[in-house]
């Protein structure tokens, strides 16, 4: 019911921004896309205030805004740029094609961060805060991950038909590949702040302003592999702490 919440607004809205030819970036386009992205933290609102009323709603917000562990804040806001800098120092120490380790940003740096947060406020709470523990609690961690993974990646499908966004003209699979190996470094910092959803809205800033300030490969599957090499030492300690 959760999932088919979320992509029932995100979708309706994006189909809506589409067919209209509204821009996502001003008027009523931005508007249409701000009601997409807040769609999962509204879908988890709602269930959770059927389920258990006011009382539920507290314990959510309590659980989501935990008081996370500084270490772990910090590996959550660290780990894009290190594996963003380390690919970048591959590539060019191994002569393959290069650009600028940082470009141009393509709005103010102001209106890059506050957009960031308006999509990680409407995003995490209801992806890391709602969905994974439940699902955690019925797949396990690992499988749990994997399946919140697929989820969030298919629910982006809309964005690549739409003119503007980061997704459109690009490839699904490495997007939907990235997005797993996300989810698992998200699943284990989440997992560290005892269920606070915090260092996952901070690691999805991360990741994003990166995406957007700093160099990446043509080729979409060659930018993965950092990824991938983070994403199985996540599970790894993601497993020894399961087996504790």
């Amino acid at each position: 019911m959760f999932f088919l919440i979320a992509y029932a607004i995100s979708w309706t809205a994006w189909i809506a921004l589409f067919a209209l030819h509204f821009s996502p970036f001003t008027g009523a386009g931005r508007g249409l896309y701000v009601i997409a992205v807040i769609a999962p933290h509204a879908a988890a609102l709602v269930i959770t205030a059927v389920e258990d009323g006011r009382a539920g709603l507290r314990a959510f917000y309590h659980r989501v805004l935990r008081r996370v562990p500084f270490r772990w804040a910090i590996v959550a806001i660290c780990v894009p740029p290190v594996i963003y800098l380390l690919r970048d120092v591959i590539f060019a120490g191994f002569g393959l094609p290069h650009g600028a380790f940082f470009h141009r940003l393509p709005r103010t740096l102001t209106a890059l961060v506050f957009g960031q947060l308006v999509v990680v406020a409407g995003e995490e709470p209801g992806w890391r805060g709602f969905a994974l523990p439940r699902l955690i609690a019925r797949f396990g961690p690992i499988g749990g991950t994997l399946i919140l993974g697929i989820a969030w990646a298919v629910w982006h499908l809309p964005l690549f038909a739409i003119a503007g966004t980061p997704q459109y003209g690009t490839g699904f699979l490495p997007f939907a590949l990235m997005l797993l190996a996300w989810s698992m470094v998200i699943t284990l910092v989440v997992l560290r702040a005892q269920g606070s959803v915090i260092p996952a809205m901070l690691f999805h800033t991360s990741v994003n302003i990166c995406a957007f300030v700093m160099w990446e490969p043509d080729a979409q599957l060659l930018a993965l592999g950092p990824w991938i090499v983070a994403a199985v030492i996540a599970g790894w300690r993601i497993r020894m702490r399961a087996e504790l």
